[in-house]
């Protein structure tokens, strides 16, 4: 049995064979996009657009005068794809009317930079290629991408990851919807630099990828050259168990789904076999494989379930596969909660467009759908058994008649295994059929781009530039003794520079760095300042004077929100330390303000009394010496009254 997703262990994925690959699209933090010099835009992206622009894509063959599988899939569907525009962040070039510009330098300097960091051979001529898309999410029809770095490698847990290729890329659209023969885009992260970074499949159960994933994510971050916010990190898992084809995972957009999605990959794919083998045991085999098609129109023509109906009052048909001997197969269990049929309905969704659910019926499951007399006459007139299983399908004529060859294919397939395709993860931790998988014909260089020469000069010098890995970070924040809890943001903060040189040349406390930099800058950020308005030069001075006792700790805070509120020459002359002639004159203002107001509680007066002397001396006069200077002052007045 397969152990639950709370029970299963690594040594439990090792015995099933589990292995894994990844693949990372990390945006790169440009001002422009790839291939034009449209404005990059940062997430959150804004949904206003001002036009629509509606595009029907068709396959072409490749150079070699072939097509690729998963391109003509696509073309099935007849998706009608409607691109939401909008004109601030897009031109021609993303609406395939005009040439590409040259690429992003920039973005090209980033990508080397980080073959250079994960040890890869930077190629000596890029060359821009195409690579087909045809689910619309790029209106030419297909990417650009370029191969930067080979062969890298990231020492991990004691053993190196290998990356066969670093690509740079441009990203594709961001889908909104996609029901029936219409998909739904906004444009606005389209074009914008990505890499790509692709493993062997070297890991051995799902913690292990999140756990490298992590890793990585941290050294991106670590660099300061990536975007930040959802969306601009995803992820596609490449899994295969003993005996099962490689299925890819697309779409991972946050590092703790990896393991429930690893998880139930490896469940649904055990579960494939398990049932083929059933399949066999019935002589049930690809060789001897039969499935029979009768049209049940006159058979439902009066039926009350609501589907179907409104169906056939639209023109529709209504159709029933036979599958002989598959009685119990089609509710064999896949996913959590998921079993074979969701595996017929996702073809039958995805491929003919039939998206309303339910969109067929099995003879396995048949609770709350068409009636008990109608599911008899349904056998009789197909002529089933008891032992044989069948599926209902609905629609109009010609989404019908794809769906019937697809729910025929799937059937088929069971009977050899696990078949190669690119799912798509769901919220939930499960996945869904997305397309079958793409082979190596669906690339071709770009003819609109010339090739680049990348030159030693240009890898020495950004090989200078390279900064300590995030290891590095962890172990000199461990060295100087900051809280475990705050280690990983103060080592993926794009001001870890700045943290470092206060730390070791003004000697500021780790304590007072997590205190300012963690809590303090993000709680006047919720206030409405802008934090990115702040600059290092400004925090180094500001720590500068705190250093040299021109301003106390507690002025620093001040002095930040001066800084932020662009009124630094205020800081010297509103926040010097008070004096105690200040201090003095500053407790008898809050003495005459007690004595005008009524007081209910008097064991909270020197609490009273030291909270108006900070509002009084704000910035200028610790806490800590006022609550002393209160406690001093009012033991010499009791102490006075007793006498």
């Amino acid at each position: 049995m397969f152990k639950d997703f709370e029970e299963i262990t690594e040594n439990d994925y090792r015995a099933i064979g589990f292995r894994a690959g990844l693949e990372i699209h990390q945006q790169l933090d440009t001002r422009q996009k790839l291939f034009c010099r449209c404005p990059a835009p940062h997430p959150p992206y804004d949904d206003f657009f001002h036009i629509e622009i509606a595009r029907t894509l068709r396959p072409a063959l490749s150079e070699l005068g072939e097509i690729d599988p998963s391109i003509l899939m696509e073309f099935k569907s007849q998706k009608q794809i409607i691109y939401k525009i909008n004109r601030d962040t897009i031109c021609t070039y993303e609406l395939d009317q005009s040439p590409p510009f040259e690429i992003n330098q920039d973005a090209l300097d980033i990508a080397i930079y980080y073959c250079l960091k994960f040890n890869a051979k930077i190629v000596d001529e890029i060359y821009v290629c195409r690579k087909y898309h045809l689910d619309g999410s790029i209106p030419s029809g297909y990417q650009r991408t370029a191969m930067i770095g080979l062969q890298g490698f990231y020492e991990f847990k004691g053993k190196k990851i290998h990356f066969p290729e670093i690509t740079l890329e441009e990203d594709a659209a961001r889908e909104i919807s996609d029901k029936y023969h219409i998909r739904e885009y906004f444009t606005d992260r389209l074009g914008i630099p990505l890499i790509e970074i692709v493993t062997e499949p070297s890991f051995t159960s799902p913690q292990e990828v999140k756990e490298f994933a992590e890793a990585i994510r941290n050294e991106f971050l670590a660099t300061g050259e990536v975007r930040k916010g959802s969306g601009t990190l995803r992820m596609d898992l490449n899994i295969s168990i003993n005996g099962s084809e490689r299925c890819e995972i697309k779409g991972v957009d946050k590092i703790s789904k990896i393991p429930i999605l690893g998880y139930n990959e490896a469940l649904r794919q055990w579960n494939l076999l398990r049932l083929r083998d059933a399949l066999h045991t019935r002589n049930i085999t690809p060789e001897n494989f039969k499935a029979t098609v009768y049209d049940l129109h006159n058979v439902l023509k009066h039926t009350f379930f609501y589907p179907i109906q409104q169906a056939i009052k639209n023109n529709g048909e209504v159709y029933c596969i036979k599958l002989p001997n598959w009685a119990g197969f089609l509710k064999w269990p896949t996913q959590r909660y998921t079993t074979f049929a969701q595996e017929i309905s996702e073809r039958v969704k995805v491929i003919a467009c039939l998206t309303d659910y339910p969109n067929i019926i099995v003879s396995d499951i048949i609770d709350n759908t068409i009636s008990r007399e109608e599911i008899d006459k349904t056998k009789k007139f197909i002529g089933a058994t008891s032992n044989d299983g069948f599926v209902i399908v609905w629609g109009p004529p010609e989404d019908v008649q794809i769906a019937i060859e697809e729910i025929k294919n799937r059937a088929y397939e069971a009977t050899i295994g696990v078949p190669s395709e690119s799912r798509r993860a769901l919220p939930e931790g499960t996945t869904a059929f997305e397309r079958v998988l793409p082979g190596p014909q669906r690339m071709y260089p770009d003819t609109d781009l010339p090739h680049i020469n990348i030159s030693k000069s240009r890898v020495e010098r950004l090989r200078l530039k390279l900064k300590e890995s995030f290891s590095d970070r962890v172990k000199w924040c461990e060295a100087f003794g900051f809280p475990p809890s705050a280690i990983k943001r103060i080592c993926t903060s794009d001001r870890y520079l700045l943290i470092k040189e206060l730390v070791e040349k003004f000697r500021i406390h780790p304590n007072f760095i997590v205190r300012i930099f963690l809590e303090f800058l993000p709680f006047l950020e919720k206030r409405g300042l802008k934090t990115k308005v702040l600059t290092n030069e400004q925090i180094r001075t500001i720590f500068a004077m705190y250093s040299k006792g021109e301003i106390l700790r507690t002025g620093v805070f001040s002095a930040i929100e001066f800084a932020m509120r662009g009124e630094c020459d205020k800081i010297p002359s509103h926040l010097y330390p008070a004096t105690n002639d200040e201090l003095e004159q500053a407790y008898n203002q809050a003495v005459e303000f007690l004595s005008q107001n009524r007081i209910y509680h008097n064991e909270k007066r020197a609490e009273i009394l030291t909270g108006y002397i900070m509002r009084i001396l704000r910035g200028r006069v610790e806490g800590k010496t006022v609550k002393e200077f209160v406690a001093q002052k009012l033991e010499k007045e009791n102490g006075s009254n007793w006498i």
